[in-house]
């Protein structure tokens, strides 16, 4: 087994998860429920990670991954129609000014 991925964000690793299955790569998440020691030990350390089954899928799940990143980075931000601000895709609401994405 290797890790590929680690994020504070469980939600954003399931993602990426269902991602690597649909390309029949044997995954899994581990450490997602270690939250509740932050602080007793470093984050770093208590933030969930995406490991695949087969190290020689490694390789492959990590361009998959950085496709994935690249494409919502690059093609999902917004920015509010209000006040100018932009924000990734993963935010509905405008942190600056409360005001809700027009989709």
């Amino acid at each position: 087994m290797k890790m590929v991925f680690t994020s504070e964000d469980t939600v954003y690793l399931h993602h990426l998860k269902n991602i690597l299955q649909a390309k029949e790569i044997d995954c899994v998440i581990k450490n997602d429920r270690l939250g509740s020691l932050a602080g007793e030990i470093p984050m770093g350390v208590c933030w969930p990670e995406l490991w695949v089954v087969n190290a020689m899928h490694e390789a492959w799940a990590k361009e998959l991954i950085a496709e994935s990143k690249k494409q919502s980075d690059e093609e999902h931000n917004w920015v509010c129609e209000d006040c100018g601000e932009e924000h990734s895709s993963r935010f509905t609401d405008c942190w600056n000014c409360q005001s809700v994405k027009a989709f």
